[in-house]
């Protein structure tokens, strides 16, 4: 098959796993969903294209979070709010009776407003991913909370799958062979808190897409000339990029740094570089320029998220100065906990061991990197994902400050996973004997595979559908096959279909669940298949 095809197939195995991720997670499982549909919705039905930060959230959004089991991260929430320990603990006809009370809210509560205090918190962020998702909120809308949730999250995990191809982009910029190129796609693919972040409502999927294009069209600028076009192509993917998500702003100094670089080796083309980079600067200016104008003129920052808004009457300097107060080995642990698998809201996390198994792979990367830095396409990806990590580290720094913990969110990670692929794939492949160079893709893909049948049929399942609950100190309460007795097989899907849109049904989650295990496990099978091709 040719490449193509196989990056297809690759592909069809990703829309499966994230079609299960969207059709089985609970209810506002994905990380702050509930507020990142809120504000599609008001958006979508007010006409509101930016949403003030403290709008009230629709009424049927408020009353779903009294009815439906809530994450364990809002646990704190006021009776009769309850997570799905409480939840799977009461009487199967008070369930019944709080499901029926979900389906049959009222289509109005969907232009109310609430009464209680919850606001669309999530209205601080860049537009655009809001935007985008209007039509589709608009189009379902009289279908029910649900099943608007549902196809949102079908949509959202339709735009993060366009990581796959812009991977498969990137690992030919890097490695000059679709072997290995194919290979990096299917890591990608296999990685389960990848599937988790996509496949829920967020403008997350967005981000990582725009950001891995960023890194794709910064890769073939720098190695084969800035010429006009690519800067605008540059500037305008950027200033997309700028209006998603925040943490763009970590691109900014990473795509100078670059600039600097393709000026410094264009000998007689120095003007036409120095062209390129204005041009870069002038179409991301002027597509999102206005937003983050608007936050120094709104709040005073730049960025307008709440940590920067809390510490902005701190000066720059006062709070490098308290950086030696953060507790980094936690705050780095944290962050890459949290980015190869933290569950959804719930916070789900698995043994330390296994956490411990991919640092090792990491350090060995890393090792390996300083042979595979050599190469200048390694060295572009190792620029843009360090940059990345500054950015975590300086956000590490204002949630220390303005909130007193020491980490940052993992799965911010994935912005620049099309990098860290890259450069963990040619540190490990600079290490490995040129007869196991061809099986790193390979046993990546494997791993991932493991962690994500692991998570999801250990944990993650368990957890849902009341088979497992947090102990007193907080901690998951492991899952054994002797759980599952009480409520059997069937029992589980039947459990799975609570408070879903109306197409769920227990067969279809029984035929998605059937197309994810295939899918998964046939991801380290095409790495297999591929191997010979990858001796390069």
């Amino acid at each position: 098959m040719t490449a193509r095809r196989w990056l297809f197939v690759i592909w069809g195995c990703f829309f499966a796993r994230t079609a299960f991720y969207s059709a089985a997670l609970p209810l506002w499982e994905g990380f702050d969903e509930w507020s990142h549909f809120a504000v599609i919705r008001r958006m979508a039905l007010r006409g509101e294209p930016l949403v003030p930060r403290d709008s009230p959230v629709p009424r049927d959004v408020a009353a779903s979070l009294q009815l439906a089991p809530v994450p364990w991260a809002l646990r704190a929430s006021p009776l009769p709010s309850l997570t799905h320990d409480a939840y799977w603990r009461l009487p199967a006809a008070e369930r019944a009776d709080r499901e029926a009370a979900f389906r049959s809210m009222p289509a109005r509560w969907a232009f109310e407003d609430s009464a209680g205090s919850l606001a669309a918190y999530e209205a601080l962020q860049p537009p655009l991913y809001g935007w985008l998702m209007v039509p589709v909120s608009r189009a379902a809308v009289r279908r029910g909370l649900a099943d608007e949730v549902l196809w949102l999250r079908l949509v959202s995990s339709a735009i993060g799958s366009l990581a796959i191809p812009l991977m498969l982009l990137v690992g030919r910029s890097v490695f000059r062979s679709d072997a290995v190129a194919l290979g990096c796609a299917a890591v990608v693919a296999a990685m389960p808190e990848f599937s988790f972040d996509v496949a829920r409502v967020g403008n997350e999927c967005l981000a990582v897409v725009l950001f891995t294009l960023l890194t794709w069209l910064a890769l073939e600028a720098v190695l084969k000339g800035l010429s006009y076009r690519r800067a605008a192509a540059i500037g305008v993917v950027l200033g997309f990029g700028l209006l998603t998500k925040a943490y763009f702003l970590a691109a900014v100094p990473a795509i100078a740094v670059l600039a600097a670089y393709a000026l410094w080796r264009s000998e007689g083309q120095r003007l036409r570089v120095l062209f390129g980079a204005l041009i870069i600067a002038a179409a991301s200016f002027s597509i999102s320029g206005w937003w983050y104008v608007r936050n120094l003129r709104t709040t005073g920052t730049l960025s307008g998220l709440n940590e920067a808004v809390m510490l902005k009457g701190t000066g720059q300097a006062a709070i490098l100065h308290r950086a030696a107060e953060v507790h980094w080995v936690r705050a780095v642990d944290t962050i890459l906990l949290s980015h190869l698998w933290f569950g959804g809201w719930s916070g789900l996390t698995v043994r330390s061991w296994m956490y411990h198994l991919f640092y090792a792979l990491m350090i060995l990367a890393a090792i390996g990197l300083v042979r595979a830095i050599r190469q200048p396409a390694v060295a572009i990806a190792a620029v843009i994902y360090a940059w990345f990590w500054i950015g975590q580290l300086y956000n590490v720094l204002l949630l220390f400050l303005s909130k007193g913990m020491s980490g940052s969110m993992g799965w911010y990670m994935y912005a620049v996973i099309a990098a860290e692929v890259t450069i963990c794939t040619a540190g490990l492949r600079a290490l490995a004997p040129a007869k196991w160079k061809p099986w790193v893709p390979f046993a990546g893909a494997g791993l991932f595979t493991l962690l994500d049948l692991y998570t999801v049929h250990f944990v993650a399942l368990p957890y849902y559908t009341g088979m497992t609950a947090h102990r007193a100190n907080g901690a998951l309460a492991v899952f054994h096959l002797h759980d599952l007795a009480p409520v059997g097989i069937s029992g589980v899907f039947a459990r799975l279909d609570a408070f879903k849109a109306t197409i769920v049904s227990k067969p279809l989650l029984v035929v998605l669940w059937a197309a994810y295990l295939a899918a998964t496990i046939a991801l380290p099978a095409i790495c297999c298949a591929r191997r010979s091709d990858a001796r390069l």
